[in-house]
């Protein structure tokens, strides 16, 4: 007779195997789509797990010296039949600027630049919103860093959208870009040895609200 303990472990190893082929499956057949028509509406916001803002500025006229945050919050109302009417509210944690060197960002939480003490978020709230031709839009917003705020352009690309083969969850995954000069918020140290002109590169995908 076989042990009932074995029976169970067994039944367990085959139920896993069937969950593992399923998502296995999942995962080889996935598809995205930048088809308006093929997308769910919703409120959406960030995945924690998968949103990157790197920002680029020039160094002496030698490089692109380059830093990110890595505290990111984001929402999205969006509806593909009115694309137009999309909001977009960003929330960075000011003090999560990372430049890979202690130094560094201990200057740029500092006085002299973003003040995080005093400035604890860097915000961006859409203000309008043209969806391109295909897959691009423009979203003009105000940006509002070290205590300054001015409106910024947000160059987007839909990359995707579809459910998550692993999760399920529906999700919108974007690509953008934005140029602005650091001296119209005030951060003016440094300048000419180090650029105005910053360069920001945004990759983020969003997640619907009620599939969290």
């Amino acid at each position: 007779m076989i042990p009932y303990r074995l029976i169970l472990s067994v039944a367990f190893m085959v139920s896993l195997f069937g969950l593992a082929s399923c998502t296995a499956l999942r995962v080889l057949t996935h598809d995205t789509t930048t088809d308006l028509s093929r997308l769910e509406s919703g409120n959406y916001e960030i995945d924690p797990n998968h949103v990157s803002v790197i920002f680029k500025i020039d160094h002496f006229g030698f490089s692109s010296y380059v830093g990110r945050f890595n505290s990111v919050n984001a929402a999205l109302d969006f509806d593909p039949a009115t694309p137009a009417e999309s909001v977009l509210n960003v929330v960075i944690d000011t003090a999560s600027v990372d430049s890979r060197n202690a130094f560094i960002d201990a200057q740029l939480k500092g006085p002299a630049m973003f003040d995080a003490a005093k400035h604890p978020e860097i915000t961006f709230v859409s203000t309008k919103t043209e969806p391109g031709g295909g897959d691009t839009a423009r979203v003009t917003g105000d940006l509002t860093l070290a205590g300054a705020t001015h409106p910024v352009i947000l160059e987007i690309v839909l990359n995707g959208a579809g459910s998550n083969p692993l999760t399920r969850a529906e999700t919108l995954g974007f690509s953008a870009k934005a140029v602005f000069r650091r001296s119209e918020f005030g951060l003016s140290a440094w300048i000419p040895a180090v650029g105005d002109t910053v360069s920001v590169e945004i990759e983020a995908e969003f997640v619907r609200r009620d599939e969290r």
